[in-house]
């Protein structure tokens, strides 16, 4: 289900349209929302899942070489071209949260960001650094598909660094239930 959330949201955020126009900071409103609205999500997950179209998914959300990191986004998309059913169920599950799909996936993606941020700060605030040190050589050694994981984690990375500090902030606000949230998708995956 984490997958799935990170897809549609590590697999795993708002306001009416115009508060996630362009680059609008996030607020501690719509993360809240956005949080709260996780759980109605998951039955399409869990049916995504089901059916075995969760790799599918994941496969349509990741970013591609050049593309900024927007899985909520970029799985809100996936599902209203090639599932527009279950985009018609995910509509009904994040509009009691004021979303759209479009401003829900927005909304998602800026918590993401922002709570990666917030963790690589507080666990790990020398990894971008480490990121920057690989050795380019070392980089055209590697065989392509490794290489090109590694670009990607390096623009994910990248794109978790430029979190603004407003949406950082925002986040900090809903921190605690995310955290409990990712655990329990963590011990539902485990014990699947």
């Amino acid at each position: 289900m984490k997958k799935f959330i990170m897809a549609i949201g590590a697999v795993l955020l708002l306001a009416a349209g115009p508060a996630f126009a362009g680059d609008t900071a996030l607020t501690a409103d719509a993360a809240k929302r956005f949080v709260a609205s996780l759980p109605s999500v998951e039955s399409l997950g869990k049916k995504l899942e089901a059916e075995g179209r969760t790799d599918e998914m994941r496969v349509d959300t990741q970013p591609k070489p050049g593309e900024e990191f927007k899985p909520f986004s970029n799985a809100v998309k996936a599902l209203k071209m090639k599932h527009p059913s279950d985009y018609g169920e995910l509509s009904s599950a994040v509009k009691p949260h004021g979303f759209n799909p479009e401003d829900w996936g927005l909304a998602g993606d800026k918590v993401m960001i922002a709570y990666m941020a917030l963790k690589m700060d507080k666990e790990n605030p020398g990894v971008m650094a480490q990121m920057e040190a690989i050795d380019p050589e070392m980089l055209k050694m590697m065989p392509p598909e490794m290489k090109a994981q590694m670009e990607q984690v390096k623009m994910m990375m990248e794109t978790v660094a430029d979190a603004s500090p407003e949406d950082k902030k925002a986040v900090a606000e809903v921190e605690d239930e995310l955290d409990a949230y990712m655990e329990n998708q963590a011990e539902r995956q485990s014990t699947h």
